[in-house]
């Protein structure tokens, strides 16, 4: 029964109670099965009220009970979703971390090939402000009048000059002065002042010169020069215009000695490395000489065997076949034979070799090409060694010339390709920007053999860093797209 009917019922029943309790007391007395009437019918509404708040009780428990089932599901699904946000989140963090890292990975890359590319820029550059400085200081500095003296001969020439300044100053030739009325000892005494503190800051400037600063040098002097004869033209002296001209000389004497003695530290340098190119022909040669006698000797040894064996022969077939192995070793002995002649050749004709035409794009750019020679038998050897010395890339070989006169040829081509020298100061350098058809057409006419030439050189360890760095920007290109 539902609720509201119980309470209704309880109602009800309580006011029929209440009626009987109240009739049982009338005008004739109390009447008493009237009241039991009613205390019946409160006893049935106390009854209903305690059935109503006994179920409220009973609802309330299941109540309870269902909330907290409901609970129990709504934690374990609040739980289950905790959880799944959380992997969804760890996932994502996590290909998130790596995009980050391999993006981070690929732009540390372009800044590291970025930063190694303009080192070699400014390494470039520095290198031809370097020589453009050096040419602007041999302009100012005229060295030419010494270039076919020795370092000790200019030292000479720097004697005489002191001999021919002290000269001046004896004379009084040195400064010019005005004597006004004073004595000439007082004129005298100003000049020396004069002359002292002038060749003091000169001998200190000229002294203290180098290749960087030889033309400010010059400046240097000028204003000592000029600044000195101010501060003393009160004095009535002055430094003559040839005295200056004599520290202009000494200087240019002091810096083409320092250019003489570096040219011949490089020249003892050459020769250094000359003698230990010749060592290692020499040692080449003999080794060559010594595994071809060595193959000879058994080569040799083994045809008195086969001979020996071919006498001793029982049948045609094994006789024939002595004498078809032994005819193959002749063959190989008359091969060595004349390997041995050329070996010789070589020993004796010193002139004798390669001249090489190489080049190294990924060093250098293209149409730079290093022109020299070697006397090795296997000249391979030198380009390798050239390869491993301080440059990031290989050599790659355009010509391998062969010539008796090996020498002259390479220096016809040094000298027809002088002005196209890249280090115009040390020419020993031998690397020229020239197009490479100028050198086959001067090779073409100074040497009569064929010489094949190849046009354009490998360069594979060049081209495959152009192509990982391309496909490195094309990459980065795309993740940068794709976060946008």
């Amino acid at each position: 029964m539902k609720k509201w009917i119980k309470i209704c019922l309880a109602v009800f029943c309580a006011i029929l109670g209440i009626i009987f309790i109240g009739g049982a007391f009338d005008g004739d007395g109390f009447t008493g099965s009237i009241a039991s009437m009613g205390i019946v019918f409160l006893i049935i509404a106390a009854l209903l009220i305690r059935s109503v708040i006994t179920g409220e009780k009973l609802l309330k428990l299941e109540a309870d009970k269902y909330y907290a089932l409901m609970k129990t599901k709504a934690d374990n699904y609040y739980s289950e979703k905790v959880k799944s946000a959380d992997d969804y989140s760890e996932k994502k963090r996590a290909e998130a971390n790596s995009e980050a890292d391999r993006y981070y990975n690929n732009t540390v890359d372009a800044a590291e090939r970025k930063r190694s590319s303009l080192e070699k820029e400014i390494s470039a550059l520095n290198d031809t402000l370097k020589t453009l400085r050096e040419e602007s200081i041999i302009e100012a500095i005229d060295v030419d009048a010494y270039s076919g003296l020795r370092s000790d001969e200019v030292k000479n020439e720097l004697s005489l000059l002191k001999v021919r300044e002290d000269e001046l100053v004896k004379t009084g030739t040195a400064y010019t002065s005005t004597i006004g009325g004073r004595k000439v000892s007082e004129v005298n005494t100003q000049a020396k002042q004069l002359l002292r503190c002038f060749n003091a800051e000169s001998s200190s400037i000229i002294e203290g010169v180098t290749a960087k600063d030889a033309d400010s040098a010059r400046g240097k002097i000028r204003r000592s020069y000029e600044a000195l004869n101010k501060l003393f033209a009160k004095d009535g002296v002055a430094i003559s215009e040839d005295y200056l001209s004599m520290k202009f000389e000494e200087l240019s004497l002091v810096y083409a000695y320092m250019l003489k003695l570096e040219e011949e530290k490089e020249q003892k340098k050459a020769i250094r490395e000359q003698m230990v190119e010749e060592e290692k022909v020499r040692r080449e040669i003999e080794r060559q000489k010594a595994k071809i006698e060595k193959e000879e000797s058994q080569f040799s040894n083994e045809v008195k065997k086969l001979m020996g064996y071919m006498q001793k022969a029982k049948d045609d077939v094994e006789k024939q076949l002595y004498i078809d192995k032994i005819k193959e070793l002749e063959d190989k002995l008359k091969a060595l034979a004349a390997d041995k002649e050329d070996v010789l050749h070589r020993e004796q004709n010193t002139r004798a070799g390669f001249v090489y035409i190489i080049s190294n794009i990924g060093s250098f750019g293209e149409q730079v090409y290093k022109i020299g020679m070697t006397r090795r038998l296997e000249p391979m050897e030198r380009i390798d060694e050239l390869s491993s010395a301080s440059v990031p890339f290989k050599f790659d070989v355009h010509a391998m010339i062969f010539s008796e006169d090996a020498p002259a040829l390479e220096a016809i081509l040094h000298q027809t390709f002088r002005d196209n020298q890249v280090n115009k100061v040390n020419p020993r350098k031998e690397f020229f920007k020239v197009d490479l058809e100028e050198i086959k057409k001067i090779v073409c006419e100074n040497h009569n053999a064929t010489v094949h030439f190849i046009d354009v050189p490998d360069a594979e360890e060049y081209r495959e860093t152009l192509r990982l760095e391309a496909a490195a920007s094309k990459n980065e290109y795309v993740f940068d797209a794709q976060l946008s």
